[in-house]
């Protein structure tokens, strides 16, 4: 009889154990999973935070590259632009100096010879298909006490579909100019446009010039190559 009775009894309390046992676990898993769950909330907090910083020092680096890449954008314009007034300076600085060169030729020739000179030449292609700008510029060296008047007479010469010929001044200006006329103590600057006809191909230009009066210098003439 004892023994049916505490086999009962014995299953109970096995059974008690078991729960509180269970309740125990439970209870301790929990209160360390709130642990844990504390533990991760205050390393999620402490990332965020990290990250905010993370993120105002990377827009604020993105801010700086900027205003640097602009700041060198501007530098190197400026640096170009400085580049370009310093060329522009220099070449009217040497425009200058021939300048003066020019007019100290005319002023005081030193020991060259008297009389009429062509001193420059020049021939520049236009804005169309064998148009050309000439600029002539003429001086009268010592003997420039008196005006010198004249006439320049021009002659090309080059190819004409593969046959030598020449064309004259008035041939190649329109309206047609048959010379140049000119009239001047110390210098007198010609210019103006010609236009060769399709097929030529220029070579040489001749230029003669001819003074005209009583005590006129001697009449010049000069071969220029075609540029």
């Amino acid at each position: 009889m004892l023994a049916r009775f505490l086999m009962p009894v014995a299953l109970i309390a096995g059974l008690l154990i078991a729960l509180f046992a269970a309740w125990w676990l439970y209870d301790l898993g929990k209160l360390r999973g709130v642990e844990e769950l504390g533990a991760l909330r205050t390393e999620h907090a402490i990332l965020e935070k990290r990250h905010e910083r993370l993120l105002g020092e990377t827009t604020g680096l993105r801010e700086q590259v900027a205003i640097l890449d602009r700041s060198s954008q501007i530098d190197r314009q400026a640096a170009l632009d400085v580049k370009d007034d310093l060329g522009q300076l220099e070449e009217e600085l040497q425009a200058a100096r021939e300048e003066i060169e020019f007019y100290r030729g005319i002023v005081a020739p030193g020991d060259v010879q008297s009389g009429l000179r062509i001193h420059r030449f020049t021939l520049e292609e236009g804005a169309v298909a064998g148009e050309y700008h000439y600029d002539l510029v003429l001086t009268q060296l010592k003997r420039n006490d008196r005006y010198v008047t004249g006439v320049v007479d021009w002659s090309i010469s080059g190819l004409m579909v593969g046959e030598q010929g020449e064309l004259a001044l008035a041939g190649v200006t329109n309206p047609s100019v048959k010379q140049l006329k000119f009239r001047f103590r110390y210098f007198q600057d010609l210019a103006g446009k010609i236009t060769l006809p399709d097929g030529f191909e220029p070579q040489k230009v001749i230029l003669s010039i001819q003074p005209e009066g009583k005590g006129k210098p001697p009449a010049i003439e000069q071969t220029f190559d075609w540029p």
